[in-house]
């Protein structure tokens, strides 16, 4: 969900969260540990002149906004309510599976074990029959460098032969991705497919195998366009990492083979990017300059695939982190997201989470300090009250929906 955090699960907190969806990765595994690149910054990062995006690609100004149905607390009240607060209010469906694949089950394109087959088929029966979906695939494991983990009837199994020394983009990979996420695509009917969540963090994580991602992710895509031509396929990235002058200029190639380039982006988290040698988003309006950046990178439509903005200042003393924010600084962002997103023709953008997760965060085990940067980045509060943001969020919403109804 972030960048650099590494997950490490606590055998406390998978018991706990067992039963929340796969799609809901950070409460299910917890974040108990962060492993740091440090990096120097210095000649890293390049500003851009602003360039014009792409509109027929882009469809107009027809952005579509939603969330993921992340609940705020371990039971099926807060499951059902925030299903029932985020339909109403939003145009897209976001659907973010990074917890594993069954690659037994995909390399023989075998039906997939009881458990993870019944986990979608409650995800897809959720789906809003009005709303579009995006769908968000993870190919590499939480290092954002290593093949996702082997899942199946429990949470982790053996990885199969063929695959546990092979390359991203070794045969058998691409044949077991690619039945996968056919699968997937078939099962949910995403008009966004997203073939790797955050996959573009490998150039930092390990530069050398990134021409193996570009491989799988071409072989993958070419099949999928050529079944599904209407869909739009893409990766994402870390938007505090893309800036960098190396990794744009690398992933400049993929990017420009895709419908859109996906990205993540939570701009009250500049200290926590700082720890790990990024540059700050600067100013008191800390979304401005990376969201002018990437628009003056590319022309190919862009699309925010998990955003949020803090409502409480954050500290996090076991790693020496201040973060600001305010119910204010939230709605700021809030209403320049929507303002930017139609100026500049996204294809969509995920607010990662509608709802704070206080309750859930209180029941959970110490050491789980690292889910404060995300407990109250909803646009309600724990108790379901609304934020300043949140009456922004609807009448974007409702102002969308009034275009898509007035267009021809």
């Amino acid at each position: 969900m972030f960048p650099r955090i590494l997950i490490s699960p606590t055998s406390r907190q998978q018991s706990f969260l067992l039963f929340l969806p796969l799609s809901f990765l950070p409460l299910r595994l917890g974040m108990t540990a962060i492993t740091a690149r440090t990096k120097s910054t210095q000649g890293r990062y390049v500003s851009q002149a602003r360039t014009e995006p792409d509109k027929q690609k882009s469809h107009g100004s027809d952005t579509y906004f939603g969330f993921t149905p992340f609940p705020y607390d371990a039971t099926l009240e807060a499951v059902t309510k925030t299903r029932a607060t985020l339909a109403p209010n939003s145009t897209l469906w976001a659907l973010h599976f990074d917890s594993g694949i069954p690659w037994k089950e995909a390399l023989a394109d075998a039906p997939f074990p009881a458990r993870f087959q019944k986990e979608w088929d409650d995800q897809a029966r959720a789906i809003p029959k009005d709303h579009v979906v995006y769908l968000g695939l993870a190919p590499l494991d939480k290092d954002r460098k290593s093949l996702a983990p082997a899942t199946g009837e429990q949470e982790r199994v053996p990885m199969p032969d063929e695959l546990k020394t092979a390359a991203l983009d070794d045969t058998s990979v691409q044949k077991a991705y690619l039945n996968y996420a056919r699968r997937a695509v078939r099962q949910f009917h995403p008009r966004f497919l997203n073939l790797g969540i955050e996959a573009g963090e490998l150039m930092s994580r390990d530069r050398k195998r990134w021409p193996q991602f570009e491989r799988l992710y071409a072989s993958v895509r070419t099949a999928l366009k050529h079944e599904f031509p209407e869909m739009q396929i893409g990766i994402s990235f870390g938007l505090g990492d893309l800036r960098a002058v190396s990794e744009a200029k690398a992933a400049r190639s993929l990017i420009e083979s895709s419908d859109y380039v996906g990205l993540s982006f939570y701009p009250h988290a500049s200290d926590f990017d700082e720890k790990f040698g990024a540059p700050p988003y600067r100013g008191t309006k800390p979304w401005r300059e990376p969201l002018a950046w990437i628009r003056a990178y590319t022309t190919k439509p862009i699309a925010i695939c998990e955003t949020g903005f803090t409502s409480q200042d954050i500290d996090i003393s076991q790693f020496k982190l201040k973060m600001q924010g305010s119910p204010e600084a939230q709605a700021d962002y809030v209403g320049e997201l929507f303002a930017t997103a139609h100026r500049d023709h996204y294809a969509f953008v995920v607010w990662f989470l509608a709802i704070d997760y206080d309750k859930l965060y209180a029941k959970m085990p110490a050491g789980s300090d690292t889910m404060k940067l995300w407990r109250n980045i909803g646009l309600l509060d724990g108790d379901l009250h609304p934020k300043p943001g949140w009456k922004i969020w609807r009448a974007g919403v409702q102002a969308s929906h009034q275009t898509r109804s007035n267009s021809p």
